[in-house]
């Protein structure tokens, strides 16, 4: 669990400040996103007018033209890919948050675009084969934003749907559904961040291209016939982080040129259909993240800042080479009186423009806002000075043609408040935490997103939740903003202990967990499970482990395990899903050929006790026949030489309705 600190403005510019910047350095309208609410209407739909857009959305700078951008690109260019049953301007699955992260982060507006690839205000569902059938205007867009930007490589930031598309433009997804791997566009990629996404389907229950098992999940995993998640990914397993051992691979294809990130929001409705469906195995970074259950999580995950800044060291891996650097020999911090700043420029003959002003922090209605005192505009020559020779706090920003932005912060002779949260969080709390913190001067302040501010030095926090604490004093001298992380203990509902057969037929299990966890603990163990959040667990503080991983439907013929293979049991119908009533025959026999007796029950109780009224019997094969809508399970024994027991499960899931 990380804790952050930083100062409250770093990055920012203030509006104050704007009319004169504009005339001097001609910043563009999206530069208003960081000057305060009366600037952040933002164009949406709009892109330069020399791009040729083939889909709606938003990207570029509208003030620059194709030769301005390829002169301003410092970082590599960020393709934002919204989900389903959205547009990238979407108010609740759209990306424009996420556009506000990026240019925290100094992100230029020419380096950041998104487009609308279900369609301009789209707010439907599309189930109905989506990727195969939206990924040639995919492609075409996210190409043409190549050259126009005239840029080797790109990054993408992709949610839930967004993944999908993403993985079928690197990989050669073609129209008519298959895959054509020279038709690949890895060589583009940099760094590929999955958000949420069912990189493995939406278990056996999914439709079309969403169903677990189907062909088009299968061919996703592949490239030139080599099953991996992370074509031209890392190559060295110790260097992957992932909370599941198994997740790290490599395979043949892997050089270590491309950089992949996968976040799973925990718990979520999609994560809920089939457990850790957002994983990319052999990926950089795997991570699982508590953002809330339900549609919750799904939401929060492109809208969380702690979940950006789990990511954002992983991008701008291959940064396009500047023709120009700006410098300063003064770090953010605290200073003494009649600070001076020198300025380091390559090329020495480039002026340096800035724009220096001295703010104080007020709360007001909820906010905390700058309110600035002092402002100072100017141009300096390689090696020349600023000077701050005024008491207060100074945000300062630097800029030269063709060169990055330098933005700092710094304090001349002002004493800082310092902040230091109590609460500890190396362990989970259950129902609810107090969370406390204490600064050595000022009124401390406490946000759970960093926008909205409430008074008061402990906050009570009922679900997982970065917590974050601001001090001013009555001078409007501001601390850095601390943050904390605290990870909630889940609480269970219910909790029903039976085997693992009468969990299925209760509806307590999928197909999928039934016939993984059977073949690892046995058909007929008995175990406990809790209902937490809607969901069956394992249990409430390991089940994320315990149930992560679980191995697809298993195959048509098992030889169970301990046996020697002494005795097969088979079935001529596979596990999973069934829409409509129908018949199974189900047929067991030696090593050497003979028929067997096998004992079955279809209640989920244990077919070994020969006193258990509901079990039956045949000899060598019989044909059972399976109706009714719901969960079913045939579980199966039979002795075999030495009298040593085998057990045996077939399992389907029958809706009429899907």
């Amino acid at each position: 669990m990380k804790e952050v600190l930083r100062p409250p403005h770093d990055g920012r510019a203030f509006a104050s400040g704007f009319d004169v910047w504009c005339a001097t350095h001609a910043h563009t309208l999206q530069d208003a996103w960081r000057l305060g609410p009366q600037c952040r209407k933002l164009p949406i739909n709009n892109f330069p007018r020399d791009f040729e857009a083939n889909l709606t959305g938003f990207g570029g700078d509208p003030l620059k033209d194709k030769a301005e951008h390829r002169r301003s690109i410092r970082k590599t260019p960020v393709i934002l890919v919204h989900g389903n049953a959205a547009h990238s301007a979407h108010p609740k699955w759209g990306m424009e948050t996420m556009r506000g992260y990026l240019r925290d982060a100094e992100y230029q507006p020419c380096e950041i675009w998104a487009m609308d690839y279900l369609g301009e205000n789209n707010a439907s569902v599309d189930l109905n084969d989506p990727h195969r059938n939206h990924i040639a205007q995919f492609r075409t867009f996210v190409d043409r934003v190549r050259d126009y930007l005239g840029v080797g490589k790109l990054d993408f930031i992709a949610h839930s749907l967004g993944c999908g598309m993403v993985n079928g433009y690197l990989r050669g997804l073609q129209p008519d559904g298959s895959w054509n791997s020279r038709d690949h566009r890895l060589g583009v990629t940099g760094t590929f961040v999955s958000l949420a996404g069912a990189i493995y389907g939406l278990g056996l229950g999914g439709q079309s291209e969403f169903r677990t098992g189907s062909a088009f999940e299968v061919d996703s995993h592949k490239f030139d016939n080599v099953v991996d998640d992370t074509p031209k990914g890392e190559n060295e397993i110790a260097a992957q982080e992932s909370p599941v051992e198994s997740w790290r691979k490599t395979t043949t294809l892997d050089d270590d040129s491309v950089r992949y990130v996968a976040l799973t929001s925990l718990n979520y409705f999609v994560d809920a259909q089939n457990r850790d469906t957002g994983r990319r195995e052999g990926a950089d970074l795997n991570l699982r993240v508590d953002l809330g259950g339900g549609i919750d999580g799904h939401e929060k995950i492109i809208k969380s800042r702690t979940v950006f800044a789990s990511f954002q060291p992983y991008l701008n891996p291959t940064p396009p080479a500047g023709s120009a650097t700006v410098g300063v020999d003064r770090e953010s911090g605290s200073y003494g009186s009649g600070l001076a700043i020198t300025v380091i420029v390559d090329p020495a003959t480039l002026s340096v423009g800035f724009v220096a002003e001295r703010f104080t922090e007020r709360f007001n209605a909820g906010f905390i806002g700058p309110t600035v005192a002092e402002t100072r505009t100017g141009t300096l020559s390689n090696g020349q000075s600023l000077t701050l020779d005024t008491n207060g706090q100074w945000d300062v920003a630097f800029r030269a043609a063709g060169a990055d932005a330098v933005e700092r912060v710094y304090r001349v002779n002002v004493p800082i408040p310092e902040v230091r949260i109590l609460t500890d969080n190396t362990v989970r709390f259950r129902d609810s935490l107090d969370v406390a913190a204490s600064t050595t001067r000022g009124t401390l302040y406490h946000s759970t997103d960093e926008e909205h501010w409430l008074s008061g030095a402990v906050v009570t926090i009922n679900r997982a939740t970065t917590v974050s604490f601001i001090a001013i004093d009555s001078d409007g001298i501001a601390s850095p903003v601390v943050s904390r992380a605290f990870e909630k203990e889940s609480a269970f509902e219910d909790r029903q202990t039976a085997t693992l057969t009468q969990h299925f037929i209760a509806r307590r299990l999928t197909v999928e967990q039934y016939v993984a966890m059977g073949e690892q603990l046995g058909f007929n163990a008995v175990v406990t499970l809790y209902l937490v959040d809607g969901a069956w667990m394992l249990n409430p503080g390991t089940v994320r482990t315990a149930l992560s991983g679980l191995l697809s439907v298993g195959p048509l013929t098992v030889e169970p395990k301990g046996t020697g293979g002494a005795i097969s049991i088979r079935a001529d119908k596979p596990n999973g899903m069934c829409p409509a009533s129908f018949e199974v025959r189900i047929s067991a026999s030696a090593a050497g050929g003979e028929a067997v007796m096998v004992h079955y029950t279809e209640d989920g109780s244990d077919p070994s006790d020969r006193h258990n009224g509901s079990r039956q019997s045949f000899q060598g094969s019989k044909t059972i026949a399976v109706r009714g809508d719901g969960h079913h399970a045939i579980l199966c024994y039979a002795e075999g030489s030495a009298r040593r027991g085998v057990f045996q499960s077939f399992a389907w899931t029958m809706d009429g309705q899907h």
